[in-house]
């Protein structure tokens, strides 16, 4: 965050090849890990995996905002001032969002609700660090305003985690719990650097940013690929229970969509459950209407279970 008697430095070549070269890795392994990620959403549809997506997207922006900031700096040694402003604007706004998501991530994640008071509280924290950003935007880069910034964030950052390692045991899923693990240790070595390197390297672009994203994604990553090498097929000739309770299908359209799955006629189902087809057509028609599918076959595949 510090922009202050080092905004004038350029820095040796040498050290801005290793941070261009160490964002393009982080940023490569970060993209796969989205990719992956995206696909394992749709395919297990949990609720965790769309917080976890938002917040490594917004983890990428800022990697993104301090890559293009290294170019920059690289290209344009003696740079308009408002390229930096837009810059830091970006990275403050991000920042801000994070210091209300990241403790909401962590309360999902533990399976605490998110009450009033607590969620009051952190929208209170990021409008004071969205203020002194404004105030250092203006007064550029005041010591004594970036370290209000550095103290909140980080601040926030090493409370979520407190609350992660505090409530481990109230997460059932032991992947998640394996993948929390490494998190926390990741994160209680990599802070301290993370903390002196936003004082002290910011002309090269914040050097453990790059590395901390690296290792985080490639956390994800060891999980994500491990699932795909390994999952099994999903059985053909099963009804997936729980997707008939996501879309409140009733017990009569349950046993019209496994008679579909027998690949019985509108007909034939209606001469088994001792009703008329026309009846059969109306329960079909509640049953798209319900889950959005315009087909037998689309109707099968969203039924199947996931794995």
């Amino acid at each position: 965050m510090t922009t202050g008697s080092c905004s004038n430095y350029t820095p040796p070549m040498a050290l801005i090849g290793v941070n261009i070269t160490l964002h393009i890795l982080a940023f490569g392994l970060g993209a796969a890990t989205l990719f992956l990620a995206a696909v394992y959403h749709v395919r297990k549809d949990q609720p965790w995996t769309k917080y976890y997506l938002l917040f490594q997207s917004s983890i990428t922006l800022i990697l993104v905002l301090n890559f293009i900031r290294i170019f920059v700096t690289y290209l344009v040694p003696q740079q308009p001032a408002w390229v930096l402003m837009i810059f830091l604007a970006l990275l403050y706004a991000n920042l801000a969002f994070l210091i209300i998501f990241i403790p909401y991530f962590t309360t999902w994640i533990i399976a605490h609700p998110w009450r009033r008071p607590y969620k009051a509280g952190f929208i209170a924290i990021s409008s004071v660090f969205f203020v002194f950003a404004v105030l250092n935007l203006i007064f550029q880069a005041a010591l004594w305003i970036e370290i209000v910034l550095v103290t909140i964030f980080f601040g926030v950052l090493l409370f979520s985690i407190g609350v992660l390692m505090k409530n481990l045991s109230s997460i059932n899923n032991r992947d998640v719990i394996r993948i929390c693990r490494a998190y926390i240790m990741l994160s209680l070595v990599m802070i301290p650097f993370m903390i002196f390197d936003t004082f002290f390297a910011f002309p090269t672009g914040f050097v453990t940013l790059p590395i901390y994203y690296f290792w985080f994604s490639l956390i994800i990553c060891i999980y994500l690929v491990s699932y795909f090498l390994h999952i099994p097929e999903a059985p053909d000739d099963q009804i997936d229970q729980l997707q008939l309770k996501k879309f409140r299908i009733t017990e009569r359209e349950a046993e019209i969509i496994e008679l579909i799955r027998q690949g019985d006629t509108n007909r034939e189902i209606g001469e088994k459950l001792f009703i008329s087809h026309y009846t059969v057509n109306n329960h079909i028609a509640n049953i798209y209407d319900k889950t959005g599918v315009r087909s037998r076959i689309d109707l099968l595949n969203l039924m199947r279970p996931r794995l």
